[in-house]
């Protein structure tokens, strides 16, 4: 006699309720903000700009707790680097380093309106990338006295900035740190762009007592805050210039 093997219904139906549909980030790339139709959360936003402390909200009208679990991925490879916090509508979670440059998302399973299993994601940036290449050159070296030190009275910048935000939502801004440094950027770099290569070519002027010129470029989006430091040290004998970065 041929016996059927039959699945216990209690079996079937907790495998059915744990299935869940994907709700990919609707417009596919990384930015602040995530709108969601006729599910459980109508939106998510981005609020931090750090690569290791990530904050985002996600609020969820007419519902009071749809959401059960979330956590932070990389994007490409889906492998899991952090599990988040869910406080309320505001979703917290800590990276290690190691990932910066990775684009990432955030998934959140929920329970919508219809009280079935979703998984919605986020996108989520790598952090800023800034490339500078850049060279002074000086001439005209005037000797000081016992009141005013040497300096060189002709001195030129050269250089090549190149940003990459990764998202629209990226933004930027320059300022110096010593001297009136020829590192600048325009107004609507801080308004939001994906990229941009910026050249330079002009003279700058310093100041003898200090004998430095120095700029910096913060560069912040989803994925966290860069910070490019440019310091040049200008002697009659050498040049010397140092430049890092910092993320956050």
């Amino acid at each position: 006699m041929r016996i059927n093997r039959v699945l216990p219904l209690a079996i079937i139906i907790n495998t059915s309720a744990l299935a869940s549909s994907i709700i990919h980030d609707t417009d596919g790339t990384p930015g602040r903000v995530t709108y969601y139709n006729q599910t459980a959360l109508n939106v998510m936003v981005t609020q931090s700009s750090s690569a290791y402390n990530i904050r985002v909200y996600a609020p969820y009208p007419g519902n009071e707790l749809p959401c059960q679990h979330a956590a932070i991925f990389e994007k490409y490879t889906h492998t899991h680097l952090a599990d988040a916090q869910i406080n309320g509508s505001i979703l917290t979670a800590q990276l290690e380093r190691g990932h910066e440059y990775k684009e990432k998302y955030i998934e959140v399973q929920c329970i919508d309106n219809s009280n079935s299993s979703v998984r919605l994601r986020h996108n989520i940036a790598p952090a800023p990338k800034i490339k500078l290449k850049s060279k002074m050159t000086a001439s005209h070296w005037q000797d000081g006295d016992h009141l005013y030190p040497g300096f060189y009275q002709d001195v030129r910048y050269q250089a090549t900035l190149s940003i990459d935000n990764s998202e629209e939502t990226g933004f930027c801004t320059a300022s110096s740190i010593e001297s009136d440094a020829p590192l600048k950027l325009e107004p609507w770099h801080s308004d939001g762009f994906i990229n941009d290569i910026i050249s330079f070519d002009e003279p700058t002027y310093y100041d003898a007592r200090t004998a430095t010129i120095s700029a910096q470029i913060v560069c912040r989006n989803t994925g966290g805050t860069t910070r490019m430091v440019e310091t040049w040290k200008l002697n009659q004998d050498n040049i010397t210039r140092d430049i890092s970065t910092y993320i956050n």
